[in-house]
């Protein structure tokens, strides 16, 4: 991308945020965000309830179903909280316009409550004087008409008497409708009736007035003036608070809270109404700045596709470049491997052949006069101890026993060089077949029948060296004849190692073992498509995970001295396998549990020399 395509590349990237950036602006501007409405219609309703319960509180104290004022106390607590929380959900509101307008509908209903709460406080303060009165008033005349109706049992015949008597009955029907008169004006208050009870206080109060006057000539009326004047100064206050609470029981109810609360609804849905209409407004611009924005995308898009399949293209003919370069770098390195392997493979068996060379002249000349002198010197001591078995009777018998002691020694020093010059010729004749296969011919091999023949001298071998030995073999073999190309003699030697190692490993482990250990052994052949698996597995103690990967190197054994250990084996098993047939030979073991070797080699490798 060249300097102008990359500046044309950053101007529409530009342009783009600035016209999101706009979008963004008139879609937050334009966003209805008034506060949160569920809550705001749940507390006008909660408000309604709260109206709701003070009126039935109002209703049941002033009718004597409730005695107590807490129902009140409540309901006006719960409206001042809910108002509280309308206000201050108003001041959240980032939306001025319907705060302004809802404002003045909140300041309606706070007054309407306040005016309820003051007409609450003023019931508070006369209904009990009422309800007070009214008890008293019961009380007192209940008890003046019961005296007196106990008191006209006894009749009269003189005349003045019967006015008397007369008079009685008249003042004691005053009282009693006085008195039916006030409990019926409780419940019903009408102003006529009040009028009524009034004047009949009045009466009532200048009869009393005559009686006090002239005792004697009422003396047969028994009622307790004192008792009848509390009674009508109660029915008086009876009188004049009852108006009153009627007043309070219809200024109560005529508090505008509920339509008020229907008036805040209405403006706010108004409010919302009109802000909507506004941002619809802000909408129409904001669409079309989405669809400027979209032909923006568009064509920074079909521009960005062309700069996209012009960098592909680029990045393809790279790609292609880069492709043959890794080919080619790759061939070279394979052949370079190869060659680097051959070259490796032709140096050590060059100084295996050089130092096995040197070995034939410079060692295996003295080695063979010193085997053969040791047989020799073996056969000559054998002749002195005859001779001397047969002069016996000449020589003194700790002459005799002298000798014949030098004689044992010089026997038992022939058998050890014997012994380590036969180990000495093993180990330069490994070394010569290490280094002298490189030109033999390959053939095919039953491979089936080259593991089974080359497992029988391996373990008759074994017992012929170590002595009895019973073990369990498990074959897999598949039933089809295998056959591969191959050295014979040095794929059976490379069987011959792995199963004596196997052998190995087992005998040292049954000797540890518990009795009931099973030492097994498991062969196991696969075919697949371009080779044939091998696979030779143990049960033996396995090899230590420090160990696992020295196990090809040259001259590295764990075998004690005199085992065999020329430490060759397993190196020849490797060269046999990898260099010389292409294979693979590979070994897992877990230290304790088994040892498994795989060898794997090719079904259609070249007939050549390796």
């Amino acid at each position: 991308m060249n300097l102008t395509e990359r500046t044309k590349y950053n101007m529409t990237r530009g342009l783009i945020a600035g016209i999101v950036v706009v979008i963004v602006a008139i879609y937050y501007v334009s966003e209805i965000r008034p506060f949160a409405y569920r809550n705001y219609e749940t507390n006008l309703n909660q408000l309604q309830r709260y109206d709701a319960e003070l009126n039935e509180a109002l209703v049941q104290i002033r009718f004597g179903i409730k005695k107590y004022y807490n129902p009140i106390d409540k309901a006006l607590d719960g409206m001042h909280d809910t108002l509280q929380i309308l206000k201050e959900e108003l001041v959240q509101s980032p939306n001025f316009p319907i705060k302004r307008l809802i404002a003045k509908d909140v300041a309606i209903l706070e007054k309407a409550i306040n005016d309820k709460e003051e007409i609450s406080l003023h019931f508070k303060r006369i209904n009990p004087v009422l309800i007070n009165a009214i008890y008293q008033f019961s009380i007192v005349m209940a008890e003046i008409i019961e005296n007196q109706a106990s008191t006209q049992a006894v009749e009269s015949s003189s005349l003045q008497e019967q006015y008397a008597q007369l008079f009685n009955a008249q003042f004691m029907e005053k009282l009693n409708n006085l008195f039916r008169g006030i409990l019926v004006y409780i419940n019903q208050r009408n102003l006529d009736r009040q009028k009524y009870l009034m004047t009949l206080v009045q009466d009532i109060t200048k009869t009393m007035q005559e009686i006090k006057a002239n005792p004697q000539k009422f003396s047969s009326l028994d009622v307790d003036m004192d008792r009848l004047s509390q009674g009508l100064a109660y029915a008086t206050k009876i009188l004049e608070i009852q108006p009153e609470i009627s007043k309070i029981d219809e200024s109560f109810f005529e508090v505008p809270i509920v339509p008020t609360i229907s008036t805040l609804a209405s403006a706010y849905k108004l409010a919302f109404d009109d802000y909507r209409k506004i941002s619809s407004a802000f909408r129409i611009v904001l669409y079309i700045l989405v669809f400027v924005l979209l032909l923006v995308i568009r064509w920074a898009f079909i521009r960005l596709a062309e700069i996209n399949r012009q960098l592909e293209q680029r990045v393809a003919d790279r790609t292609r470049e880069l492709t043959v370069k890794n080919a080619d770098l790759n061939d070279a390195l394979a052949d370079l491997k190869e060659a680097q392997d051959q070259l490796i493979m032709q140096e050590k068996m060059a100084s295996v052949g050089m130092l096995t060379t040197g070995i034939a002249h410079e060692i295996k000349n003295p080695l063979n006069f010193v085997n053969n002198f040791s047989d020799l010197s073996i056969e000559l001591v054998g002749e002195l101890s005859e001779e001397l078995a047969a002069n016996k009777d000449k020589l003194s018998q700790d002459a005799l026993e002298y000798v014949e002691g030098i004689l044992n020694d010089l026997k038992t020093n022939c058998a050890k060089i014997k012994e380590h010059g036969t180990r000495a010729d093993n180990i330069v004749k490994n070394m010569l077949m290490h280094s002298q296969e490189s030109g033999v011919q390959k053939e095919m091999v039953d491979i089936k029948a080259l593991l089974d023949e080359n497992y029988q001298i391996a373990l008759e071998s074994f017992r012929n060296t170590q002595g009895k030995f019973d073990l369990l073999l498990d074959k897999s073999f598949p039933e089809n004849k295998i056959s591969l190309l191959a050295v014979p003699q040095a794929i059976g030697r490379v069987f011959i190692y792995l199963i004596d190692n196997a052998l190995y490993a087992l005998r040292e482990k049954k000797l540890i073992a518990p009795a009931d250990y099973q030492p097994t052994l498991s062969l196991t052949i696969e075919e697949q498509a371009e080779q044939v698996t091998i696979k030779l597995r143990d049960n033996g103690g396995g090899i230590p995970k420090k160990n696992i990967d020295k196990v090809f190197e040259p001259f590295f054994t764990t075998k004690p001295t005199g085992k065999g250990n020329t430490g060759l084996g397993l190196s020849i098993c490797y060269d046999t396998v990898v260099k010389q047939h292409k294979g693979e030979l590979r070994v897992a073991s877990e230290e304790g549990a088994f040892t498994e070797f795989t060898v794997v080699l090719p079904i259609n490798a070249r007939q050549t020399k390796s």
